[in-house]
């Protein structure tokens, strides 16, 4: 009786080390073909005969080809903002070169203005050696003045300032920009949302901007009950609604109007901004928010196309949406929708 019990003990020992073994030996040559055809999938090469089947060794390898396709999508996605923000700063270091340039020109001309008439010439000399500057800023403030150069009074003071206030307006929405693409790729941006004034934030959004519009004479508007509370982030939304309103204000004419409305909802309130500008083809409205997109036919004016891009980002942090409607040479409409609470 005993020497069955241990015969069968021993069978069965038997058996399971077998059937151990057997698994074993499965596991390992399953697992080599995974990592070599990982290896396959990850280094850019297909693997024929093993999709659409049955196996694990198939599933398997239809989710490895899954997971590189999207990793080399957005890697490639990756390498094309790097280069696209690196030729942004390389663009933006080549411009400020310009209106520097240009102010220490003027400053020097306005210093020799200040300390009186320059010496005369000697006969033999030109003059461009007669002058203090060099030949290429003698020529640059002639042509720009119409051969007046220092020495000529009230009227070339008057010019240059001019020349320097545009200079510095353009220095400063370059530097602007680089703030803004800085926020973006060192993620900057961290929400301390709170129960506050919408009148408020719209009111630092408006300060921002009143400059730009009053020199185009373009009406801005504001239509806000005093007690509307929202929960948001009085800062960053600010900024938000200052991007669209700085674009807004960029492609309204001059003595256009912006008006700016709020409208609580049962869930979100919406902060609309309805400007007179050239407005926006219905083919573009879905590329406007990308980042660095711009409009072939605004090409020559200022703008990176980090704005709408930056404004809705902040908003959607904050579980908003952004939606546009516009009509080609009538104006656009930003509604900002914004959740009554988070």
């Amino acid at each position: 009786m005993n020497l069955s019990i241990t015969a069968v003990i021993l069978i069965c020992l038997f058996i399971n080390l077998c059937c151990y073994l057997y698994y074993r030996r499965r596991f390992i040559r399953l697992s080599s073909e995974i990592c070599r055809y990982a290896e396959q999938v990850m280094g850019g090469r297909h693997v024929p005969g093993q999709q659409n089947q049955e196996t694990i060794t198939s599933k398997v390898l239809m989710e490895l080809e899954k997971l590189e396709t999207a990793t080399a999508f957005q890697l490639e996605e990756n390498k094309k903002q790097k280069k696209e923000l690196q030729e942004m700063i390389s663009e933006i270091t080549h411009q400020i070169k310009t209106p520097l340039s240009n102010l220490k020109m003027y400053c020097e001309m306005l210093s020799e203005e200040e300390s009186g008439p320059l010496p005369a010439a000697p006969e033999s000399a030109s003059s461009e050696e007669a002058l203090p500057l060099q030949g290429e800023s003698v020529r640059a403030a002639q042509d720009s003045f119409g051969q007046s150069m220092p020495g000529q009074g009230a009227p070339f003071s008057r010019q240059s300032n001019e020349v320097m206030k545009s200079q510095l307006i353009k220095l400063e929405f370059l530097l602007d920009t680089l703030v803004k693409a800085s926020r973006l790729e060192t993620d900057m941006i961290r929400l301390e949302p709170e129960n506050s004034r919408v009148l408020e934030t719209l009111a630092a959004a408006v300060n921002n901007v009143m400059r730009k519009a009053e020199l185009k004479k373009i009406e801005i508007s504001v239509d806000c009950r005093p007690w509307v509370l929202l929960f948001h982030d009085r800062k960053w939304t600010a900024e938000a609604i200052e991007n669209i309103l700085d674009n807004a204000v960029k492609y309204t004419p001059e003595n256009g109007s912006i008006h700016i409305s709020v409208h609580p909802g049962e869930m979100y309130t919406e902060i609309r901004i309805q400007d007179t500008g050239k407005g926006i083809a219905p083919a573009h409205i879905n590329d406007i928010f990308k980042r660095f997109y711009r409009e072939k036919s605004v090409s020559q004016t200022e703008g990176l196309g980090l704005g709408l891009y930056l404004a809705r980002y902040i908003i959607a942090l904050q579980k908003g949406y952004i939606s546009v409607r516009s009509t080609p040479g009538k104006g656009s409409r930003f509604s900002v929708c914004l959740p009554n609470r988070i």
